[in-house]
């Protein structure tokens, strides 16, 4: 297995949208493709396409950070039919890894070298799990993330009525309340950015 990750353009984008994001997501948790392209051509977002070869693995969809040094997993799925072989784990190796390039030629050099950048997801909080199974496909996410690197920032935010526990990940070497201070600040200035200010006050609430 030998996995990369390659920007995806619009034409890919449709694709794999219309293709994959519809049956891997629930209709409730997927943004309109229009939203996503909007997001990608202003420079906001960035999709990216994992390669095993020529034959696409998995996606992925991030939100950057007004500041620049901190990226959201929006969505990061595998294909169905290599799925339960390891190629998650290689995905975020992959995306981890274009990520250390682009910021390796940083302008921001001292920023850079302090802070480093971060990534974050959001996981359904098991806390918050109506019944057991659910419980157990929310902490069978978490445990995915943690393996390949990531923690628990310890922040929670009840987002449209559902409660997301907040992972993340630094490229350089901090304090862990220095980044769990850093996930909650860059994760609601993303928030600010794509969510209309009206609707903001009431949807996003930090627990």
């Amino acid at each position: 297995m030998n996995v990369r990750a390659e920007r995806l353009d619009n034409e890919s984008i449709r694709y794999i949208y219309k293709t994959y994001m519809k049956k891997d997501f629930p209709r409730s948790e997927l943004k309109p493709l229009k939203s996503i392209l909007a997001l990608t051509e202003s420079g906001r977002g960035d999709g990216y396409g994992f390669y095993d070869g020529n034959a696409l693995a998995g996606y992925a969809f991030l939100i950057k950070a007004p500041s620049g040094r901190a990226y959201l997993i929006d969505y990061l799925a595998v294909l169905p039919s290599v799925r339960g072989r390891g190629y998650g784990s290689a995905c975020l190796l992959a995306l981890q890894s274009i990520l250390d390039k682009r910021d390796m030629y940083s302008d921001k050099e001292a920023v850079r070298e302090k802070e480093g950048y971060i990534i974050m997801a959001e996981t359904e909080d098991p806390s918050f799990a109506a019944r057991e199974e659910e419980l157990q496909v929310r902490r069978r996410r978490i445990r995915f993330y943690e393996k390949n690197g990531f923690f628990d920032s310890r922040n929670t935010c009840r987002l449209f009525g559902v409660e997301y526990r907040i992972l993340g990940k630094s490229s350089a070497a901090a304090e862990k309340e220095e980044i769990q201070i850093r996930c909650r600040e860059e994760l609601d200035s993303i928030y600010r950015t794509v969510i209309p200010k009206i609707v903001y006050g009431s949807q996003v609430i930090w627990l």
